[in-house]
């Protein structure tokens, strides 16, 4: 099997690292999974079916009172966790960076926000 090799930083090692442990922290098999395996399709899938029913509580709830159910809530709050997880911790960074260069406040207390 072919090799192929990649400069990284030393954050960004200690990060691969400790994304691999459920690997036995082989770093090649973790890498390879990302990219080629079925992980990222089927949390992309989970989102576009959450999507879909975040779409249908909001349009039942415009027919009726605005209030926020826990159904929409739950599916919200899965939806950031499955994004979350996908996510690098300088993606997030980046994310919150451009949130507070839109002046848009975030629902997290700022001494929460680490990323």
């Amino acid at each position: 099997m072919p090799t192929i090799c990649i400069r990284v930083t030393e954050a960004q090692k200690l990060e691969l690292e400790e994304r691999s442990v459920r690997f036995d922290g082989n770093v090649s098999e973790y890498i390879k999974d990302s990219l080629f395996g079925d992980r990222n399709r089927e949390v992309l899938s989970r989102l576009d079916v959450l999507g879909e029913l975040v779409a249908s509580v909001s349009a039942l709830q415009t027919r009726e009172k605005p209030i926020q159910s826990e159904q929409s809530t739950a599916m919200l709050a899965e939806a950031l966790i499955l994004l979350r997880m996908s996510l690098s911790p300088e993606k997030l960074r980046a994310a919150r960076a451009e949130l507070d260069r839109l002046k848009i406040e975030s629902w997290e207390p700022q001494e929460n926000r680490r990323g």
